[in-house]
């Protein structure tokens, strides 16, 4: 499976989500509704080349049906959040797609219909034009995005069915 975030990391990401049917909700009585990203904690902590992120969010499309998150991390003295959000302008990029040699697809969010809060763990980002090379994250600002996809999104770009995201500066506290 190839990974999908346009709108999520423009021209980094290595193809699209796979393609699925949704599946029933978790409870008899829930119906189906579009993903959201509630917020993402302030912090950031980072150390040893890794990172953790925390979310809320809320999904009913599936565990086991395409859903699929991405999480990025990007930091340098031109980031942003508005206009210089791109790895273009980081010099460092962590992110969840070295998962994408670890599972056969990717990360997973869990979709049950519940509010859910889950902390997830990024690293260099292995398709990142300066991964290997790039420094580790340090105390300061960083822009996180935070992209979830349900079952019901069909990995095509510009497909936002089934899609939520949040993007926002953060801090980020290395040891």
């Amino acid at each position: 499976m190839k990974l999908r975030a346009a709108l999520c990391s423009i021209g980094l990401l290595a193809g699209t989500v796979a393609a699925a049917t949704a599946t029933s909700p978790a409870h008899a009585d829930d119906t189906y509704q579009p993903p959201e990203v509630f917020s993402i904690a302030p912090i950031v902590h980072a150390g040893d080349g890794t990172a953790t992120v925390s979310a809320t969010y809320r999904c009913y499309g599936g565990e086991d049906g395409g859903a699929h998150l991405f999480i990025a991390v990007k930091q340098g003295p031109r980031v942003n959040a508005s206009n210089h959000t791109t790895s273009a302008w980081a010099t460092t990029f962590y992110s969840t797609n070295f998962n994408y040699f670890i599972t056969d697809r990717g990360l997973l969010p869990t979709c049950d219909g519940t509010v859910r809060t889950d902390t997830y763990t990024v690293m260099d980002d292995p398709f990142w034009a300066n991964s290997g090379s790039a420094p580790a994250l340090r105390t300061g600002a960083a822009f996180v995005q935070f992209c979830l996809f349900d079952s019901t999104n069909s990995g095509a770009d510009g497909d936002l069915t089934g899609f939520a995201f949040k993007y926002q500066m953060r801090g980020v506290l290395a040891d």
